[in-house]
């Protein structure tokens, strides 16, 4: 029987929400117990699935905890292109746009998850290859937000700042994900500093 387009687009949205609902359950139990002792009994009970239900939309756990890592990703990135809406060459713009993204970096559990996903990728090749994948995504768009208030420099020069951006950005993650954050806002303050110094051509 052919099926309708309908049909295949209910079909597709209940996928999505399978998965994305296999997906959170993943996310909870990584946060508590790790990538490794999140076993796929966990993740299913936390998912209130069956863990046969779970292998008609994963393959086994390592796809589960890869999809994780790159909606993670992808979470990511649309604050950065809220950044990117900003650009052009207009320096204030963009850090302001920035000072209101940021504290979405700050969130302690997001940055434990990423954490625990940067450590995976020193010990599983498949985590590692995402890894570069991001890098290469986030070289990209930061260089694309930063290169036209930069005129003048050098390519070398704009890449420094790029690779600076990256640090920083790691650096905030390993800093939310290990302790506690009294005042978001003053630390978001202080890093905006630290980003416009970084984007200011002089």
């Amino acid at each position: 029987m052919v099926r309708t387009a309908a049909a295949v687009m209910r079909q597709e949205e209940r996928t999505g929400r399978r998965q994305a609902q296999i997906l959170d359950a993943a996310r909870a139990c990584v946060r508590v117990e790790g990538i490794h002792a999140a076993s796929m009994s966990r993740v299913a009970a936390e998912a209130g699935m069956s863990v046969g239900h779970i292998y008609q939309y994963f393959e086994n756990k390592e796809a589960i905890m890869l999809a994780l890592c790159e909606r993670d990703f992808d979470d990511f990135m649309l604050h950065i292109m809220k950044i990117s809406d900003s650009a052009g060459r207009d320096v204030d713009a963009i850090v302001q746009t920035f000072s209101k993204e940021i504290i979405w970096l700050l969130d302690s559990d997001r940055a434990a998850f990423t954490l625990e996903f940067m450590a995976e990728a020193a010990r599983n090749p498949k985590f590692s290859d995402l890894v570069v994948r991001v890098d290469h995504r986030l070289r990209s768009a930061l260089r694309a937000i930063i290169e036209p208030v930069l005129e003048g420099l050098s390519r070398r020069e704009i890449d420094m700042r790029v690779e600076t951006l990256l640090v920083m950005t790691r650096c905030l993650t390993v800093h939310a994900g290990t302790r506690p954050i009294g005042d978001r806002g003053a630390l978001a303050s202080g890093f905006e500093l630290a980003f416009r110094g970084v984007i200011s051509p002089s």
